[in-house]
């Protein structure tokens, strides 16, 4: 498939004009004059989100490292196309301003080779009539981003019906592709729903990375997507002249929140791909479809938060009643509000406050009674996210992945007493 490792050199040298580019020639969906007052508008609003975070940390003397910094380093594009060079150092300094300028040109290369594997592998999946289910990364690129490069992908998601699952990985393995466990615990997982696939060249340390999904992996609050559905409702959309399935908007609006959530409220760029997505689909926007479809797999309450995020920090227009309709619980919001995260901005940004964003997720329930579940989940999570957690590295043999059973819910108590302990202690 990429064997004329010529292309290589072509993108490498096709990066730099990249970066200069511009939204002349894009068509894509709901992208309007509204464009560049719109981004504008983002600059302010993340100056001012980022602000309050940084400040946090470098109250608490930590400082940001990008090899390790899981909130920032994927809005460097955005970061690096919004604000000039002088404006990035006196966020974030000098040298910070030198190494985000570094990491976008090398996520800009990075993304231009995965675009070039990207056609290769939807014409090679369409020659042998397997159909994929694209979401996340590239479909947001090019369907909602008003450039592609400004959100950089490093794999291809894509859900694929479980009946061609073996035909798509005899296809990948002809590809050149190698099959690998992304977690150990995975050999043993009768629930599993993911496959991974990689293909790096010797001579490069660019690789191309393939996850395909049969579903939604499970989560700690009991949200079923209907697969069957997702297929239903998919929308046939031209990628790189190659025909493929995306996500209904509706359904993959509630995904990415769903995802968001199920990761901690980690990275930035995954409520930017809400705030983007929301505005780019505002004419067209079901909101009471929305609000009873997150109703019927309860994420009702993890909606609201991320849509009240993107109002109160990207200025989106949201109607008021979408909040009436999708109301937390009381204890809710209690929690998420005035103890987890008082001041979302600088919770959203600051790696130090990630027990906090844990705590809210735990908390993100759409009935009082849920957060019994909730609470029992958190003591004794699923046998997939105990593999994943402890026996990834660990030598015990997969079997007894059940000691952890005992000790994983002392661990759990003990976070908890010493946030407790931690949020007294910091009160005046």
């Amino acid at each position: 498939m990429l064997d004329n490792h010529d292309a290589l050199l072509v993108l490498q040298g096709s990066a730099a004009e990249k970066l200069k580019e511009t939204t002349d020639g894009y068509s894509r969906k709901g992208h309007d004059t509204g464009t560049q007052s719109s981004t504008h508008d983002d600059k302010v609003a993340l100056a001012r989100l980022l602000r309050p975070g940084l400040a946090d940390m470098r109250a608490h003397g930590q400082a940001i490292d990008l090899n390790t910094n899981e909130e920032l380093p994927r809005m460097v594009p955005i970061l690096c196309s919004s604000f000039t060079s002088a404006e990035l150092s006196e966020l974030f300094g000098e040298a910070m301003m030198a190494k985000m300028q570094t990491i976008y040109q090398t996520e800009m290369l990075q993304n231009l080779y995965l675009e070039f594997a990207l056609k290769s592998v939807l014409r090679a999946f369409n020659e042998a009539q397997i159909s994929l289910l694209l979401f996340k990364g590239p479909a947001l690129a090019y369907q909602y981003y008003a450039q592609p490069h400004l959100r950089t992908y490093h794999d291809i998601d894509a859900f694929i019906q479980p009946a061609n699952l073996a035909r798509a990985r005899d296809l990948l393995l002809q590809q050149g592709f190698k099959y690998y466990e992304e977690f150990r615990s995975n050999a043993t997982d009768e629930t599993r729903s993911g496959y991974n696939f990689i293909l790096k060249q010797a001579d490069s340390w660019l690789e191309i990375l393939v996850e395909l999904h049969t579903a939604p992996h499970s989560s700690d609050i009991g949200s079923q997507f209907d697969v069957q559905a997702l297929w239903q409702n998919a929308q046939k959309i031209t990628l790189l002249d190659e025909p493929v399935l995306m996500m209904h908007y509706v359904d993959h609006l509630l995904y990415l929140c769903w995802h968001y959530r199920f990761h901690g409220f980690t990275r930035l760029i995954w409520l930017y791909d809400l705030v983007v997505m929301v505005r780019v689909s505002r004419m067209e926007l079901d909101w009471a479809a929305l609000v009873s479809r997150a109703r019927e797999i309860n994420l009702a309450t993890t909606l609201y938060y991320c849509l009240l995020w993107c109002r109160d920090l990207f200025d989106v227009a949201i109607p008021d009643s979408v909040f009436k309709q999708l109301r937390p619980p009381l204890i809710s919001q209690l929690v998420i509000e005035r103890i987890a995260m008082p001041d979302a901005a600088k919770a959203l940004v600051s790696a130090r406050l990630q027990p906090q964003r844990i705590l809210a997720r735990r908390f993100m329930v759409d009935r009082s009674l849920d957060l019994l579940k909730a609470g029992a989940r958190a003591l004794f999570p699923s046998k997939a996210a105990i593999g994943r957690r402890y026996m990834s590295h660990s030598r015990l043999p997969l079997q007894l992945y059940f000691v952890f059973y005992i000790i994983h819910p002392w661990i759990t108590i003990a976070k908890g007493l010493h946030f407790l302990f931690r949020k007294r202690s910091s009160q005046p």
